[in-house]
């Protein structure tokens, strides 16, 4: 995060600070012996200047504060060669893939998977372009209980998806399998039984961890274990209620605000600013940045400590109705997944003395099992 710093003659500046702090991010604000000084995000620096200048009021000192002129101050060289040769051996590493992920086997052991990469002169470390992925899927595939394979490369890692085949047919007499339970609440819409004893049907409403298939079939009148296997369609329902009241307290930010940030190797403290505060009622809010993520991994934090107040604030309901209502929405598709298929979106808005309440539902075409 780059930030800006001004030193200004504090007289007669109280209505233009005030003015700065409701529209700029300002803060690390400071007072002493006739003047004082804040902190800005660099971008806003130019139009702080202006309207400090336009104002009349005299600016002492002005500086730049970034990560790299305290790398400088504090004569880190060692650091900057480090993000320097971390960052060249990232850009070789582009090139290769550096690990391999398989999944979905089951019958073939990733041994086996390997195997056939070392006759393809697969491993880590073999360069991307070098791979040939249509001939690889095919290679993988010749074994017969394979029926299908994806390989992709996504990011250093060249990853392998292996379905093997199912047989819908084959009866088990021995071993303890578990039923097929609902993994959500919902109604019924389609079954595909694979195998074993289906205790629902389509329309049935379902609750979580309800049986759906039971893990036996009845053959000539005796009743032989088998491993369960359907695909169960539902509607599923997601229901977000959000209340809206007339008058309530909120903590509000006042300007005022305290920035650290500290910068780690391997999960080691190389440097980290002190900057204290004292503040009775404060938010804190940190975000973490990697430079680098391979070899030399370097991870910035940053930590802004926002100095608050609770307040007492009106809410125009009527007013402000639809982005209330797309806000509760935006909370119910939160817990949708990439796959779902949304069907039905509806809400209700009720009212109660000084609570204002809306239900969002959102209908999904989801499998349960």
């Amino acid at each position: 995060m780059k930030h800006y710093k001004f030193e200004i003659s504090y007289v007669n500046t109280e209505k233009t600070l005030n003015k700065l702090i409701g529209e700029f991010n300002i803060y690390d604000f400071k007072k002493e012996d006739g003047k004082c000084s804040f902190c800005c995000e660099n971008k806003d620096k130019q139009k702080i200047k202006k309207i400090l200048k336009n104002n009349g009021i005299e600016i002492k000192n002005q500086s730049f504060l970034g990560l790299f002129n305290n790398f400088i101050s504090l004569k880190n060289w060692g650091i900057l060669v480090g993000i320097i040769i971390s960052s060249i051996m990232w850009i070789i590493s582009t090139f290769f893939i550096t690990d391999v992920l398989i999944i979905g086997n089951l019958g073939i052991t990733q041994n086996e998977v390997f195997e056939i990469l070392k006759e393809q002169n697969i491993n880590e470390w073999s360069l991307k372009s070098s791979i040939n992925i249509d001939e690889l899927e095919q290679k993988i595939q010749d074994v017969k209980y394979i029926s299908y394979v994806s390989a992709i490369i996504k990011g250093n890692a060249l990853v392998i998806n292996i379905k093997e085949e199912l047989t819908n047919d084959e009866v088990v007499s021995v071993g303890k399998y578990e039923p097929l339970i609902a993994t959500y609440d919902g109604k019924i819409t389609s079954i595909n039984l694979i195998q074993g004893t289906a205790k629902v049907k389509v329309g049935d409403i379902v609750k979580l961890g309800d049986v759906l298939v039971e893990p036996y079939i009845k053959h000539n009148g005796e009743k032989l274990s088998v491993q369960p296997l359907a695909d169960i369609v539902c509607d599923v329902w997601i229901t977000t209620r959000f209340d809206v009241f007339d008058r309530e307290i909120k903590k509000v930010k006042t300007g005022n605000c305290t920035s650290n940030y500290s910068i780690t190797v391997f999960g080691k403290d190389l440097y980290r600013t002190d900057n204290q505060f004292n503040y009775e009622i404060y938010e804190i809010e940190e975000k973490e940045e990697y430079l680098t993520t391979t070899l030399f991994p370097i991870k910035i934090k940053y930590t802004n400590v926002y100095e608050c107040n609770y307040v007492e604030v009106e809410n125009n309901f009527e007013e402000n109705k639809q982005q209330f209502i797309e806000q509760t929405r935006q909370m119910s598709l939160l817990n949708v997944k990439e796959y779902d298929i949304i069907k039905d979106e509806s809400y209700v808005v009720t009212k109660n003395n000084n609570i204002n309440t809306i239900v969002y539902t959102v209908t999904l075409s989801k499998k349960i099992c």
